[in-house]
């Protein structure tokens, strides 16, 4: 009867989790990216100071900083844990500020 509530509970995270991911895709449109539909799931998310419509010629142009913010979804997500969070320097910023900017989305995750 247990092995049944974990299945029961884990099919809940997954549907809990694929809703999230259509709502972030509803919210950043092509700057999301599903790395991994496989569980743990993986997404993406490029953030960049001026958005240009996906325009990727005039996105360079106009930012001179871009970054990805990298999520991984843990089985237990949302219930019980946090995402693992990581972000890839896209252009113009150092490791420090890598670390910097990882500290303060972790911060963010945790309020």
């Amino acid at each position: 009867h247990k092995l049944q509530n974990q299945t029961t509970m884990s099919d809940q995270h997954r549907e809990e989790q694929e809703m999230e991911a259509e709502a972030l895709e509803a919210i950043f449109d092509t700057a999301f990216e599903i790395r991994s539909s496989d569980q743990p799931f993986v997404w993406a998310v490029k953030l960049i100071p001026v958005d240009c419509g996906g325009d990727a010629d005039e996105e360079e142009a106009a930012n001179h900083v871009m970054v990805k913010l990298i999520a991984t979804i843990p089985l237990e997500y949302p219930e019980s844990t946090l995402p693992e969070l990581d972000i890839e320097i896209i252009k113009g910023l150092s490791m420090d500020t890598k670390k910097e900017l990882l500290t303060l989305a972790n911060e963010e995750a945790e309020a």
